[in-house]
Order: structure tokens, then C-alpha cells, then sequence
């Protein structure tokens, strides 16, 4: 039983902190849209792995997620 509870509040906060990292990148998403693979959806991981990407093009997106690339060590 305790078990089973802890899963259930791990998983709550993963999906808190999966939220909030997508947030975070919001910037990043619509160069992501267009600059990265979307096979698995936009996600706050789809998003993280398509870091690179974005940092080698950075010419072609915004100002604001080239910031959020620089936050997280990506540039």
C-alpha cells in the first residue's frame, strides 16, 4: 500500500515538473515545431533532445529562445 502511494506522488510531481519545464521552453516551441523531429509529440523531452538543433540554428529562432537556450547550458 505504501508503495502503491509512493508511485502515485512520484508521478504527480514528475507531471508538475514535466509542466513546468514546458513552460520554461515555451519560447523554444514553435522553432521546435518547425526545426525538430515531432514524431513523439511536443513534449517537455521532445523539446529537451531537440536542444541542440535549435542551439546549431540559433539564426533562426527568436531572441527569447535563445535565452532559454543560454538558461539551460544548450548555447
Amino acid at each position: 500500500m505504501a508503495a502503491a502511494l509512493a508511485c502515485v506522488a512520484s508521478a504527480a510531481a514528475a507531471e508538475q515538473f514535466d509542466r513546468q519545464k514546458m513552460l520554461e521552453m515555451l519560447p523554444c516551441r514553435s522553432a521546435a515545431i518547425r526545426l525538430c523531429d515531432r514524431s513523439q509529440g511536443v513534449t517537455a523531452a521532445a523539446l529537451w533532445r531537440c536542444g541542440a538543433t535549435l542551439a546549431e540554428r540559433q539564426h533562426e529562432v527568436s531572441q527569447r529562445c535563445v535565452a532559454v537556450l543560454k538558461r539551460y547550458g544548450q548555447l
